[in-house]
């Protein structure tokens, strides 16, 4: 890219790009509700580096922005987590309430069950939820870039949806 920046070439990259930054996001993040907050920090950064410079030429778009978002993942966990302890709270993590987590258990009513369950879990299972049902990765793809194996990532997914469901199943008939 090689021209002055204008909003619509901006959202042009950020559409090209936004889905695999936020994958990288995800995977490299220490507490899954600091992605949104990343993400956006992300691309104002992108936006104000191009608007700084009258012209700007690119060659990856997508490797540079990935090197902004390890910039400001290094920045912000040294500011906000210096000495937290990381505890996953991903109560206001806005979730598409159409997740088919292929046994059609999940509906409109308890897809907030379902992430209040998952919060209590370990980050490692959060992260392959998020990838695989929001982002949707294919299972060998988030077992490579999680450093997993792929029947890892099979145990953790198959294992936790039947807790899931016996809970959410045990929930509804406390309620009947």
């Amino acid at each position: 890219m090689s021209n002055k920046i204008s909003l619509e070439s901006f959202e042009e990259i950020y559409n090209r790009t936004y889905k695999n930054v936020l994958k990288y996001i995800v995977i490299h993040c220490k507490n899954m509700e600091d992605v949104n907050d990343i993400i956006q920090d992300t691309y104002t950064e992108f936006y104000k580096k191009l608007k700084k410079s009258n012209k700007f030429k690119i060659e990856d778009e997508q490797s540079f922005i990935i090197g902004i978002s390890k910039n400001i993942m290094k920045k912000y966990y040294r500011l906000k987590y210096r000495d937290e302890n990381n505890i996953i709270d991903i109560e206001n993590i806005e979730i598409e309430a159409n997740i088919d987590l292929e046994l059609q258990f999940i509906t409109k009513e308890n897809v907030d069950k379902v992430w209040k369950n998952l919060q209590n879990k370990d980050t490692k299972i959060i992260k392959i939820f998020y990838l695989h049902y929001v982002l949707d990765m294919k299972l060998t793809d988030i077992a490579i870039k999680l450093k997993l194996t792929e029947s890892s990532v099979k145990n953790c997914i198959y294992r936790t949806i039947k807790e899931l469901r016996g809970n959410i199943k045990k929930e509804s008939d406390e309620n009947v």
